[in-house]
């Protein structure tokens, strides 16, 4: 990883709907850290249709823009700014004049990149944090939309088609009341344009991986709608009825209504319909039941390539890598939590003929273990209640919401005697299964808090022996003291509550 520390990154993302800028820093230690993210609503595409030019007023407002952002940069202390322009700029017949008034006036260069290039960014920011193999990925702009075919994560076949959610709109009078005859249009259309690339047969059955802001619109309504209680963009999935609902329930709305609508942003209000559409039209062509939403695309692409992770060199275990990237931002102490991380599993396993939990909480057992005291780096008095936010709250990948929540729950369980109660607003997530799970999981990692009490790693390994009345937890331990009365008196009920059984402890002592 191409790392150093105290130095930072700014991605600059002139989009034709929104200009956009993420600011990330590289940490002492290795790790990285998003720390801004600001965008404009420019519409720099506005009027393209009619005229195949940039606007003027246009372009003020989007000089306006990069000079706010060029200012937060610096403000930021940089070392590097990389601003990239997409379809607006790339396919206006002036797009060059705009590029010139920002070199002029800004001293700002900026790097007009094709679609395959776009789509390829795209394609970094979605395998580096999502736990993926097979998908067709879908990344619709204001002025294009690229796809990508993704086999056993690489990317096999790129390809990017000329319009986006702006042209749509305008191309088939789709911002306030929309007549039938226009969406039939709008279909025929869609159905035409895709019936035009192979890409879209060699993705058959595949799901669909969705980035950008009209998809990004697509999930929040739906998790406003079902009153999903994690407001987490990456990595949640809808079924392609349910797009379908999203995009007939918008096109019978007007504007008013549409700028009303709970989970849609407002600079999407007149341009939502046509890309929903899009998006629906492309699960239905590849027979796709699945859509996955990526809050990580093109900007995070240009990240990750700057960090090493090129096309060549993508992050394999993207659950592993974010949460070794979350350990070094929060400071925990990393022998100490991949001991407890190991103590823990190892008791999972040994325990599993009382438990009988599935493999499922594998990811939830080393998440919890890992971050169990990460909110220490807010205050250690009731650290188990901050690391249950940090962990809800972190960009940890590769984890379903469900494990996510699971994995915070557990952590805040660590520290705990009782049952945790979870809130009614979590309730749909989990289930009576998942509930044994938090309670168990937490009741290991407390049992290990205790066995690495001095974190140095005194008990080296542990088994447990099943009994009928008791279990007792065999302890290989250095040739130093273990409080195991301590264990007994902090585990012993929970534990008794959990399994049904008595905890009795053995320590063996040696060299």
């Amino acid at each position: 990883m191409k790392l150093s520390t105290n130095t930072g990154i700014g991605v600059i993302d002139i989009g034709s709907n929104s200009f956009h800028l993420i600011v990330g820093r590289f940490n002492p230690g290795g790790s990285f850290t998003l720390i801004d993210d600001a965008k404009v609503n420019v519409r720099l595409c506005e009027g393209y249709a009619e005229t195949g030019l940039l606007q003027d007023d246009r372009m003020d407002y989007g000089i306006e823009t990069l000079a706010m952002f060029k200012r937060m940069c610096e403000a930021y202390q940089l070392t590097t700014i990389k601003t990239i322009a997409t379809a607006a700029v790339r396919k206006a017949k002036n797009g060059d004049v705009f590029v010139k008034r920002a070199l002029e006036e800004l001293d700002l260069v900026i790097d007009v990149i094709p679609g395959e290039m776009e789509a390829a960014y795209d394609y970094l920011g979605v395998i580096n944090t999502l736990d993926i193999t097979d998908v067709l990925m879908m990344d619709i702009g204001g002025g294009s939309a690229e796809f990508v075919l993704i086999k056993d994560r690489k990317k096999a076949e790129a390809v990017s088609l000329p319009f986006g959610s702006i042209d749509l709109a305008e191309r088939f009078s789709l911002s306030d009341d929309i007549k039938k005859e226009d969406l039939g249009r709008l279909v025929a259309f869609l159905e035409g344009a895709y019936a035009q690339y192979p890409i879209f047969e060699k993705a058959k059955n595949l799901p669909l991986v969705g980035v950008g802001g009209t998809i990004r619109n697509i999930g929040r309504i739906h998790r406003r709608m079902t009153d999903h209680p994690l407001d987490i963009a990456h990595n949640y999935y809808m079924y392609r009825h349910q797009v379908k609902e999203i995009y007939e329930m918008t096109s019978e709305m007007n504007y008013d209504q549409r700028r009303d609508l709970k989970g849609l942003s407002k600079g999407r209000t007149d341009i939502f319909v046509g890309a929903c559409r899009a998006v629906y039209q492309a699960m239905k062509t590849i027979d796709s039941d699945k859509l996955i939403i990526a809050n990580s695309g093109l900007r995070n692409g240009v990240i990750f390539e700057y960090l090493g992770f090129g096309e060549d060199n993508i992050v394999h275990d993207v659950h592993d890598m974010s949460l070794s990237n979350v350990m070094h931002n929060y400071d925990v102490n990393l022998p100490h939590a991949v001991h407890m991380y190991r103590l823990c599993k190892k008791m999972y396993a040994d325990l599993k003929p009382l438990h009988i939990l599935n493999d499922r909480y594998d990811k939830v057992i080393k998440t919890a273990a890992l971050l169990h005291d990460c909110g220490i780096k807010v205050d250690y008095t009731n650290h188990h209640e901050h690391s249950f936010n940090l962990i809800l709250n972190s960009p940890i990948y590769g984890v379903s919401h469900r494990q996510l929540l699971l994995s915070a729950f557990a952590a805040l369980n660590h520290r705990i005697n009782k049952k945790v109660k979870v809130d009614k607003q979590y309730e749909n997530l989990v289930d009576a299964e998942d509930k044994k799970a938090i309670d168990l999981i937490g009741l290991l990692l407390q049992i290990g808090e205790q066995l690495d009490r001095s974190m140095d790693g005194a008990v080296r390994d542990v088994d447990c022996v099943i009994k009928d009345d008791r279990v007792i937890l065999r302890l290989d331990c250095r040739k130093h003291s273990v409080f195991t009365d301590m264990i007994l008196d902090d585990c012993g009920k929970k534990f008794k509550r959990v399994f049904g059984r008595e905890l009795a402890v053995e320590a063996s002592l040696r060299d």
